[in-house]
Parts: structure tokens; C-alpha cells; sequence
């Protein structure tokens, strides 16, 4: 019947390598296999290269510096609500201590190092769940990335809610009591570290460690309504070559989906 309903758990292939290289392969054939893929690709990497190469000749190296090298590089703690903020405010004030050159390269490393979570989740995001909704993938990327991310101000949140609508409608965002503590964990947590910030920046309290447990609630609060929103993610139009269902005893059984058939997607 057509209103019936199948779960599809979709395992990322860690140990499944065959299934993993499927994976590359697919994504392999979408850039490069039909000429829609290759003309955007050609067209983005062609205007990045003019743009970036119009500032370099008008501004110099300063220009490279500050449009891209900057954010791969940057350790600001001021109004940021990542958890990493506390130990970037330590270690800056040990360099500043120091003035020394294994100072700063020890915040450049830093830096670098605290991009690999984000490099990994990408990655993850790209061969677990693009291939099956590439819309959801996207808003997942941005708003893990921004979840990882060692500086995070306010604007930082725009960059995945204005991808939500491309997948909203097939969220399920009042139908459990997860999704509702989740929305509601988050909100909370927003508030703490508000609060305490401004009793940092505004009012001069000693509260950094205060901020810092704010920041690592508010990250937890991030990754808790990721899993909600995994966990309540239905689409209607799925169309699924094989799925697995788990029967009441626990024996676990493939079967071909029919695409008439609305499927309940878990992401492990």
C-alpha cells in the first residue's frame, strides 16, 4: 500500500570498503559523468581563480591573506560561542607572555588541528548521506560545521538556517518528545551563555570558566539536536534499491523497498 511505511538504517561503510569505493564511485560519476556537474564545477573554480586573481593584482599578497589564509588560521576568543574559545584566550596569553616564534607557531598549529574534526564530519556527511538526500546533506555540513567550528559568532548561525527550508518539511519537528527537548535544550542553552557572557564582557565578572561550561552545554546542545533531527527525518519521495527491517524477534531482514512506499531514513 502506498501509505505504508519502511525503516531504512543507512550505515556509513567505516569497515564495509566495497561500499565505501560504491560511494566514491557514485560521487566520481555525478561531478564528472554528465555536463551539468561539469559546467558548474568549471564555472566556480574558474570565477574563484578570476576573482582571487583580480584582488592579488590589485591589493597583493595582503588581499590572499585576508579574503582566505585569515580563516584557516584564525583564533579569536572575544563574543564566541565555540568551546574551544577558553583555551585560545589561555594559550594567546601564554604567546603574548612568551614573544616568542614556538609561541606562535604552536597557536598556528593549533589552529590547523582543530579543523580535522571539522574535515572528518565533512567527509562523513558527504559518502553517509549525501548520496540518499543531497539537500539535508547540506544543511548537516554547514550547521556541523559551524557546531565544530573553533570560532563561532552570531552571523555564523544564518549560514545553515537559510538552508533549513531545503529540507524542513521532511523533518517531523513536533511529533516526539526528543525533537521538543531538543529545541528547547538548545534555546536554554543560548541563554546561559548570553547571560554569562554578558557578565564577562559587559559587566567585567571573572566568569570565564563559567562562559567555557556555557559553550561546551551550548556545543552538547548542538550535536543532541543533530541526533533529533536525524532520528526524525522522513521523506516521502525516497526511493530505496534495498532497506533493512528488523522483525520483533530481532532477526534482521533486507528487502526491496518499492518507491511508492514513504521511508522513515535512520542515519547511523
Amino acid at each position: 500500500p502506498g501509505s505504508q511505511e519502511t525503516v531504512t538504517f543507512l550505515v556509513f561503510p567505516w569497515t564495509d570498503i566495497r561500499r565505501l569505493l560504491q560511494l566514491v564511485w557514485l560521487w566520481i560519476k555525478r561531478l564528472f559523468g554528465t555536463l551539468c556537474p561539469l559546467i558548474f564545477l568549471l564555472s566556480f573554480v574558474g570565477t574563484f581563480v578570476l576573482l582571487t586573481y583580480l584582488a592579488y593584482q590589485i591589493y597583493g599578497p595582503e588581499s590572499l591573506q585576508e579574503g582566505l589564509l585569515y580563516h584557516a588560521s584564525r583564533v579569536d576568543h572575544r563574543h564566541n560561542y565555540a568551546m574551544f574559545w577558553y583555551l585560545i584566550y589561555l594559550v594567546r596569553a601564554r604567546a603574548v607572555t612568551a614573544i616568542s616564534e614556538s609561541a606562535t607557531v604552536s597557536m598556528a598549529a593549533m589552529s590547523r588541528i582543530l579543523l580535522l574534526p571539522q574535515a572528518i564530519l565533512l567527509l562523513y556527511t558527504s559518502l553517509g548521506v549525501a548520496p540518499h538526500d543531497l539537500t539535508l546533506a547540506l544543511f548537516i555540513q554547514t550547521f556541523l560545521f559551524v557546531a565544530h567550528n573553533k570560532v563561532i559568532t552570531a552571523q555564523y548561525f544564518t549560514w545553515y538556517l537559510s538552508l533549513l527550508p531545503l529540507c524542513a518539511s521532511r523533518i517531523q519537528w513536533t511529533s516526539s518528545f526528543r525533537m521538543i527537548f531538543a529545541l528547547i535544550y538548545l534555546g536554554v542553552s543560548i541563554l546561559m551563555w548570553l547571560g554569562s557572557a554578558y557578565c564577562l564582557e559587559m559587566l567585567g565578572l571573572a566568569v570565564h570558566r563559567i562562559v567555557w561550561v556555557a559553550s561546551v552545554n551550548f556545543f552538547a546542545a548542538n550535536v543532541n539536536l543533530m541526533g533529533a533531527i536525524l532520528s526524525n527525518y522522513k521523506n516521502s519521495g525516497f526511493k530505496i534499491a534495498e532497506h533493512t527491517r528488523i522483525r520483533p524477534g530481532g532477526e534482521v531482514v533486507k528487502e526491496t523497498s518499492p518507491s511508492s512506499r514513504i521511508a522513515k531514513v535512520k542515519f547511523l
